[in-house]
């Protein structure tokens, strides 16, 4: 019985001790929790900018490909070996310079006999005329006589015809492309002997979609990067405009042509063209470092004065974005001007969160950046 006692005794002392403790480690964490609650977030360091109004020039970029003005592949007209080859791969010619001369022996022996014969023909026909004349012959002898000569004459211009076309010439101004034949090849008719093209001024074609082609017109201005990466342009303007739109692509052609005296600009070549449409727009515009991108919406974080003197805090705001253009993006709505957002370090802040605004220079935001390797 007085085990029992016993044991009664220290079970309840146990409980109490435990009921005890445990009131004490709550109160602990309901003071740390309460603390916790009211302990502002630790102040952040960053960045602002002050939005503005900024003057975007309103131009459409694309990347275009470079056609020569004039460009064609010479090729043989008739058939025969070639004889001489008088050009060299790569280099500037003249209209009319012989390109090649192939084999004309033979053209030229029948050339001889069919000469002979125009000259025998038109002996013939003189006589006869004369004959003629003294009603000694009939009509249809000197008919006869007209008709054989003029067959001669026909035989001699296809023959001296044949044997111009075996003597190739530049038809234009330009420069050559790489040798494609041989010395004692025999050429067949349409075989290919070299490129040709005249790059002293070059067309530049380039895609616009549907959207943009409504504000193309000709004599717009176009500047074209010249892609041996460097800053150099070379300008010209609108020539033609596509008749129709690609039902691919949903894309009109759009050409531009330039002049090419220092021959930067290669046929085939892929450059970046723009196009100035009109006046600038006007845009209001936050560096894209302060937009904070998420499935949800787009956001920026105002800094506002905090609610001591002196202090700032930091407002999550929505946005609706536009385009982009170098550093910068266009706010649709979601801003006004003259309102400051956190233009570095924004990824870092919370809603309400207490700011300190840095100091330290930041790095120039631009329109148009130009990286440069260092």
């Amino acid at each position: 019985m007085n085990n029992a006692k016993s044991i009664g005794i220290a079970v309840a002392s146990l409980l109490g001790i435990v009921l005890v403790v445990g009131g004490i480690k709550g109160g602990q964490i309901a003071a740390m929790v309460e603390a916790g609650e009211n302990t502002p977030a630790p102040s952040e360091t960053v960045s602002t900018f002050t939005t503005e109004i900024q003057k975007w020039p309103n131009s459409y970029t694309a990347m275009g490909t470079v056609e020569a003005s004039e460009g064609i592949v010479i090729a043989a007209e008739v058939a025969g070996k070639v004889k001489e080859i008088r050009f060299k791969s790569g280099e500037q010619v003249k209209k009319g310079t012989v390109i090649l001369v192939q084999e004309s022996g033979n053209e030229q022996s029948q050339l001889s006999a069919a000469e002979a014969r125009l000259r025998l023909a038109k002996s013939n026909h003189e006589r006869l005329v004369e004959l003629r004349k003294r009603n000694t012959v009939s009509q249809s002898e000197l008919d006869t006589a007209v008709q054989q000569m003029e067959s001669a004459e026909g035989d001699v211009g296809d023959l001296k015809a044949t044997l111009e076309k075996k003597i190739v010439r530049a038809p234009f101004d330009g420069r050559l492309g790489i040798r494609q034949v041989d010395l004692g090849e025999d050429l067949q008719v349409g075989g290919e002997i070299v490129s040709l093209q005249a790059t002293n001024s070059v067309r530049v074609n380039f895609p616009v979609p549907q959207f943009w082609l409504v504000q193309m017109n000709r004599g717009l201005p176009v500047e074209v990067n010249v892609g041996d990466g460097s800053d150099a342009t070379i300008t010209g303007e609108i020539t033609a405009i596509g008749a129709e739109i690609s039902s691919v692509t949903r894309n009109a052609i759009v050409q531009s042509y330039l002049q090419n005296e220092k021959n930067q600009l290669i046929p085939g070549m892929a450059v970046e063209t723009k196009v100035t449409l009109s006046d600038p727009q006007e845009v209001l515009a936050v560096p894209s470092t302060a937009v904070i991108y998420a499935p949800f919406g787009d956001t920026v974080f105002v800094i506002e004065a905090g609610e001591k003197a002196g202090t700032f805090k930091a407002r999550q705001q929505f946005v609706r974005l536009g385009k982009a253009r170098g550093d910068f993006v266009e706010i649709v709505d979601g801003l006004k001007v003259g309102d400051v957002v956190a233009s570095a370090g924004a990824f870092k802040l919370l809603n309400g969160q207490a700011v300190t605004v840095s100091a330290l220079p930041t790095p120039e935001f631009k329109l148009e950046p130009t990286p440069a390797d260092s």
